[in-house]
């Protein structure tokens, strides 16, 4: 009887690495480019990590700012500008 050893991450790893992709390849508001590829729009990295998430019916953790929609002149909602 032969016996197969079957290599796969359990889906926690996997939502553990999905979540560390999404946190690093973010597409900057200012240059519509990946902030670690240089690619425009989201990298085929940040989309299968998306596509990892949309399987598991679970969100991903959100960082307010991450795109620095400042470098576009964007303000956070209830900031008092000028006037």
């Amino acid at each position: 009887m032969t016996s197969t050893t079957y290599y796969a991450m359990t889906a926690d790893e996997q939502l553990a690495e999905a979540q560390h992709t999404l946190d690093t390849h973010i597409t900057s508001s200012a240059t519509g480019r990946c902030l670690v590829c240089g690619t425009f729009g989201p990298c085929y990295r940040r989309e299968t990590a998306v596509v990892v998430f949309s399987r598991s019916l679970l969100l991903p953790r959100r960082q307010p700012g991450a795109t620095r929609p400042e470098l576009v002149g964007a303000r956070r909602v209830g900031d008092s500008g000028p006037g």
